[in-house]
């Protein structure tokens, strides 16, 4: 588009528009850098929040992650799911983690009842991320070691126990299957209590009616034996 400028009038009506419309851009610009800021600074406040609550005494955090169980069930069943909270969950098992055991436990309650649900989802993807994420938990719980006399590993790892018994998909059986194997290829040295988790897994799979299953645990079993 062509403007013909013929008068002084018609001059600065030509530069308002083009002062207009560089000033509108320009504004555009700043709201969004406003917005990017504002979102950014959100989800640090929001993470301020799980990376804080080690600091928690022993019943707030029991309530705090109470409720932080509830939301992310009621995520894990919208639609479609939403698996945030969920991820929130295994960061606040990472942060109270070092808590004492007594409190730890109180913990481990709750969250390990929710992966037992969280772990059985219908969807499949979500399922999946579940038992990943629990791995990755108890990975971290196994390197700590296991004091004599305390049962904590064997409440950490029934999660597996119950997700290999209800869980209908053969995926996600076979994933518990190799979980269990990897906490022994890299763990066995420090486990105590989760033995009797880990047989019990074994021989759930061992009455799998998938051979791949049946297979992986005799093989891992023998490694043992």
């Amino acid at each position: 588009m062509v403007f013909s400028c013929n008068t002084p009038i018609d001059i600065i009506t030509f530069s308002k528009i083009i002062f207009t419309g560089q000033l509108n851009k320009r504004l555009q610009s700043i709201q969004g850098q406003i917005q990017e800021t504002s979102s950014q600074s959100i989800v640090v406040s929001v993470d301020r929040i799980f990376s804080g609550s080690a600091r928690l005494d022993g019943d707030a955090i029991v309530a705090f992650v109470r409720s932080l169980c509830h939301v992310s069930m009621d995520e894990l069943y919208s639609n479609p799911p939403r698996m945030f909270s969920l991820l929130k969950v295994v960061e606040i098992s990472y942060y109270n983690m070092g808590r004492i055991r007594l409190q730890w436990s109180r913990i481990w309650e709750i969250v390990g009842e929710h992966f037992n649900k969280a772990a059985c989802h219908p969807l499949q993807d979500v399922s999946f991320f579940a038992v990943d994420s629990l791995r990755q938990l108890s990975m971290k719980f196994l390197e700590k070691g296991e004091f004599p006399n305390f049962r904590f590993q064997k409440e950490f790892l029934k999660p597996f126990e119950i997700i290999m018994k209800k869980n209908s998909s053969s995926t996600i059986r076979d994933m518990v299957v190799r979980c269990i194997t990897h906490f022994v290829d890299a763990q066995a040295k420090n486990i105590r209590s989760g033995w009797k988790n880990i047989f019990s897994v074994f021989q759930m799979a061992a009455a799998d009616t998938d051979v791949q299953i049946v297979e992986l645990a005799f093989q891992t079993c023998t490694l043992i034996v």
